[in-house]
């Protein structure tokens, strides 16, 4: 994930492995199984178990999501995960106010009412609600193809909120931007749940921009190794 072993580069081997790790043969193998089953590595004659490409990866497989917010030290993946949620939650949210049933609406808005009661006070309990919201609404869609999409959404929040909302006073704004997407969906206004959506994530995405241009100007201003300090 964080680039080191580059696509088309073979992977260490398997004692190489199991000596580094401190782990048996087995535990490699299965590793590998792994890896290749979401699509990060295969195996080819006389050249070993090599990276496959990036588009090759099962980004929206669960772990992969995980790997890659942990490795993701330039912040480009979760700009990638935002720009994929506004292309997909706004519809998402617009077909929710169009299809969600009553039982729908009332878990999504049991879980806003926790983003309410946990905002200022609770930044795990927060991030647990706000991301019961936003797969709620993928689930009152009733499609099945969005549910996935879920995956997504749990990691670029988790990933977001590091970095944006550190503190628990900085969750209370985003909290009526979601009423918003709330009462629209309540009021079965398509649109106005799909803008009220968009609007709300492009907020995140300005939020997000500006903390790691934040973050890439003080690592600018630190003092270099071997610097006086």
């Amino acid at each position: 994930m964080s680039g080191v072993i580059e696509p088309g580069d073979a992977i260490p081997q398997e004692w190489t492995l199991c000596e580094q790790m401190g782990v048996s043969r087995t535990v490699v193998r299965e590793a590998v199984k792994s890896l290749a089953a979401k699509g990060l590595i295969e195996s080819r004659a006389k050249r070993g178990t090599i990276v496959r490409p990036m588009y090759d990866w099962n980004h929206l497989d669960h772990d992969v999501i995980g790997w890659q917010a942990g490795a993701d030290e330039s912040g480009l993946n979760l700009v990638r995960l935002t720009e994929f949620r506004q292309a997909v939650e706004p519809k998402a949210a617009a077909m929710a106010a169009e299809r969600a049933t009553s039982e729908a609406i009332e878990r999504i808005e049991d879980a806003w009412k926790e983003m309410d009661r946990t905002a200022g006070n609770d930044v795990e309990g927060f991030l647990a609600a706000d991301i019961r919201f936003h797969t709620e609404i993928m689930q009152a869609t009733g499609n099945p193809f969005f549910s996935p999409v879920a995956n997504v959404i749990g990691a670029s929040l988790e990933a977001s909120l590091r970095v944006t909302n550190c503190l628990p006073p900085d969750n209370i704004p985003s909290v009526p931007l979601h009423e918003k997407v709330l009462q629209a969906i309540r009021d079965r206004q398509a649109m106005a749940a799909h803008d009220a959506m968009l609007s709300m994530l492009m907020d995140a995405a300005n939020r997000i921009d500006r903390a790691l241009a934040k973050s890439a100007s003080l690592d600018q201003d630190a003092p270099k190794e071997g610097e006086n300090g």
